[in-house]
């Protein structure tokens, strides 16, 4: 199972495979493959399964949008959400990144993320030492609020904001990129935020940004810089 999960991830990464794969079937048995974590089971195999499962339905779902709503429909969303609370860091990572695939652009699956109440392990994740899991799960919420104010005031009151801010000094430059990104678009939720997001200290870490000789992170501090300013 493990070995046709891989295999069938490795196929997915051509877009020219993945409506195949899907209608071959393909979709409710790596479904079934995420929820057996349930089964009491905690063995290294299981773990390995679930992971390849997920990262499976990131391949397949890639910038094909059909495929992220067949994966809702087919019932992937809620075993993904679980996931994010495994005890074994690769499977949450797989996981964050699956949802981070499926929020992106698709509003029915963003909204069933939400009710499935991802945003406190999420906001958890913020806070891990470990640079590959907060820079998925600040990638999952920046694609959650993308475009949904009200799911961008669901993630403030869900307490993101002061992790959101802490990102802008990771080590890891993607998760500066993401969080200073999202303080962008928090910025624009109304004019209490903006006074939160200065108030909270995000300003000096942004200056520092703009001198970076990262093009990408620049870019991005002076985007939420700007949206602070206006």
């Amino acid at each position: 199972e493990k070995g046709s999960a891989f295999a069938l991830g490795l196929l997915a990464v051509k877009p020219e495979y993945q409506q195949l794969i899907v209608d071959a079937g393909a979709l409710p048995h790596l479904v079934a493959l995420l929820k057996r974590h349930k089964s009491g089971c905690n063995s290294r195999s299981l773990h390995s399964a679930v992971r390849r499962a997920a990262d499976a339905i990131t391949n397949l779902a890639h910038e094909n949008s059909s495929i992220k709503s067949r994966v809702r429909v087919e019932g992937g969303i809620p075993p993904l959400v679980e996931l994010l609370d495994s005890t074994d860091v690769k499977v949450q990572r797989a996981a964050a990144g699956a949802l981070r695939t499926l929020a992106f652009k698709n509003d029915e699956n963003k909204n069933q993320i939400v009710e499935c109440n991802a945003l406190p392990t999420l906001i958890l994740m913020l806070r891990s030492e470990d640079p590959a899991i907060h820079y998925e799960a600040v990638g999952v919420i920046g694609n959650l609020v993308h475009s949904s104010p009200s799911i961008k005031k669901d993630v403030l009151l869900a307490g993101a904001l002061q992790p959101v801010i802490g990102l802008l000094n990771s080590c890891c430059s993607e998760s500066q990129r993401e969080a200073a990104l999202l303080l962008g678009q928090f910025a624009s939720a109304d004019s209490d935020s903006k006074v939160h997001i200065v108030q909270r200290g995000a300003v000096p870490p942004l200056i520092e940004m703009l001198q970076s000789p990262d093009a990408q992170l620049r870019e991005m501090s002076a985007f939420a810089l700007g949206r602070l300013a206006q």
